[in-house]
This record gives structure tokens, C-alpha cells and sequence, in this order.
């Protein structure tokens, strides 16, 4: 009969990288320890108004240069954005990539690709279209705002269908 490998050995040190690895191995796959630090701090790089519309998936190391004197040579940073967004976000690259490197605290990055895909795939908004329109009569008369637009709704679906 084989017996199961004990979680923790009876004795000596226990590697840290053991428990971390299921935990943070997948953010730390795709960039490495730059790549947590991005995450974690992508609000107060971005900003709240891009930060909403955008998230960092992975960065990709770059090649070594002759004339690149530093040990890490410069990634770049790919970066889901909602494409209601995205030329914003274009504009916005030189500054996001300025933040970065200063928070991370040397050239990390070298440039930022946008991936263009929603990132709320099951929000979905409903047109003006579907939206119906309350009759007059369903409406408190307290709403006089509400009840003019009714009127005014019904007024032209008759025009509209009597032409």
C-alpha cells in the first residue's frame, strides 16, 4: 500500500514557493513579480476614469539590446480596454507608461498594446428602442413631466402611422 505525501514533512524547512505557486502562480506566470505590483496598483497608475475601462493581462520581456546596459531589458505591457474606450486609452499610452515605470521604479515597460474586448461581457444596455413607453393613464398625476411625454409619445406614433 503507498502511503499519501504528508501537506507539511515532519521536518526541515518548508519552501514558500511551495504555497504561493497554487495561490498567485498564474499572475505571477504572465510577468512575474512587475506583473503582481501592476495589478495590485492599477488604480493609482491608471487613474479611476481608465482604471474602470481597462486591465493589464500579461507582459511580454523584450530582447536584450547591445546598447541596453541594465539587467531586465524593457517589456511591454499588453492592456485589455472596453473599445468604447479604447482611443482614449491610445491617447493616454505615453503617460500610462511614464506611471509604470516610476512606480515600479525602473524602465519596465517600452510600450503598451491594447486588446480591444468588452470587459463586462454580460452587461448588455437596452436601446431606446425596447424601452416602453408608460400610458398616460398608468401614470400618477403628480408626475406632470411624466404625463406630458406620454401625451406627447402617443401624439406621434398616431401621426407617424396615420402618414
Amino acid at each position: 500500500m503507498i502511503k499519501p505525501e504528508p501537506a507539511f514533512p515532519a521536518a526541515g524547512p518548508i519552501a514558500v514557493g511551495r504555497f504561493i505557486a497554487p495561490v498567485a502562480g498564474k499572475t505571477l506566470s504572465r510577468g512575474g513579480a512587475a506583473m503582481a505590483n501592476l495589478l495590485g496598483q492599477w488604480a493609482a497608475i491608471a487613474g479611476p476614469a481608465l482604471a474602470a475601462h481597462t486591465l493589464p493581462v500579461k507582459l511580454t520581456k523584450a530582447a536584450p539590446t547591445p546598447a541596453f546596459s541594465g539587467d531586465i531589458a524593457p517589456s511591454t505591457l499588453f492592456l485589455k480596454a472596453d473599445p468604447a474606450k479604447a482611443l482614449e486609452v491610445q491617447y493616454a499610452i505615453p503617460q500610462l507608461i511614464e506611471r509604470v515605470n516610476q512606480t515600479l521604479g525602473y524602465q519596465a515597460i517600452a510600450g503598451v498594446r491594447l486588446i480591444q474586448v468588452p470587459l463586462m461581457p454580460g452587461v448588455k444596455k437596452r436601446s431606446p428602442a425596447t424601452a416602453s413607453v408608460p400610458r398616460p393613464g398608468a401614470i400618477d398625476k403628480a408626475d406632470r413631466l411624466g404625463t406630458a411625454l406620454a401625451r406627447m409619445a402617443a401624439g406621434v406614433r398616431a401621426r407617424s402611422q396615420e402618414g
